[in-house]
This record gives structure tokens, C-alpha cells and sequence, in this order.
């Protein structure tokens, strides 16, 4: 695998994100619609101020869902919202950098996947571990 390889080479560019006004359930539903595993959330101009995986919401649910008098859409929309179960702030890559830079990232924050952002900070893509795997099998 060539370490020198661009982001923009290997991410998704096509990107299904969120915002913050979005509800519980419709973060939900985009996670099963996209068959999707990382959301980036972003602001009113496309900055990256968060991201929110599967495992948070299915942690979340797990550990809160039954505390609640009802699970009913409303209810679960009232009782979670995403400021509470996204990271903000979370760790990104600017576009024109290299997959060796997101491995080294994937490898020192734990994390599996980064929003790809241009310099001024709006979202352009993303990029998972997933994608390095599949640059490997494919490029060795």
C-alpha cells in the first residue's frame, strides 16, 4: 500500500451528515437508510462541529431506553439529543493530506473514521479504516 496516496483518492465524497436540529430518530434512520456506521455533524455552514457512530446511539439507547416511561418516537426524540451523543469537536483530515497520515491518526486516537475537510474547515468527504483496508486489499 502506498502511503502517499490522497484522501481524495480513497474517501467517500459522496457524505451523509447531520446537523444538530436533526432528531434521535432521524439520525436513526439515516444510519439504516445509508447502511452507514460514522455521521458527521455539521453547522449551518458546513463545518464539522461533531460526529455520532452507530455503537453511540446504540450505547445510548441501551443505557438510557429503559429508564423511560415510553419508547415511542417522541419520547425517545425528547429524552436524546444529538449535542448529547455526538464527540464534539472531533479529530479531522484536510483533503489534500495522505492515507499514512489517516492511518497514523486511526492508529493514535483509537478512532475509525475522520471527517475530510477543506482548509476553511467545511466538510468534503470522510474517510474510515474500512477505506485503508480496502486501498490495501485492492493496491497492495
Amino acid at each position: 500500500m502506498q502511503k502517499g496516496v490522497k484522501i481524495t483518492e480513497v474517501m467517500s465524497h459522496h457524505v451523509i451528515v447531520a446537523t444538530a436540529a436533526h432528531t434521535f430518530s432521524q439520525v436513526c434512520d439515516l444510519f439504516l437508510e445509508f447502511n452507514l456506521h460514522h455521521l458527521p455533524v455539521v453547522d449551518e455552514n458546513e463545518k464539522v462541529i461533531g460526529i455520532i457512530s452507530s455503537y453511540d446511539v446504540l450505547r445510548t439507547y441501551n443505557a438510557e431506553a429503559p429508564k423511560l416511561s415510553s419508547w415511542s418516537k417522541d419520547a425517545l426524540n425528547e429524552a436524546f439529543k444529538l449535542t448529547d451523543i455526538m464527540t464534539p469537536s472531533p479529530s479531522t483530515i484536510e483533503e489534500d493530506e495522505t492515507i499514512g497520515h489517516a492511518a497514523e491518526i486511526f492508529t493514535n486516537k483509537g478512532i475509525q473514521s475522520l471527517p475530510v475537510v477543506d482548509a476553511g474547515g467545511k466538510i468534503k468527504g470522510i474517510i474510515t479504516v474500512r477505506d485503508i483496508v480496502k486501498q490495501f486489499a485492492v493496491y497492495g
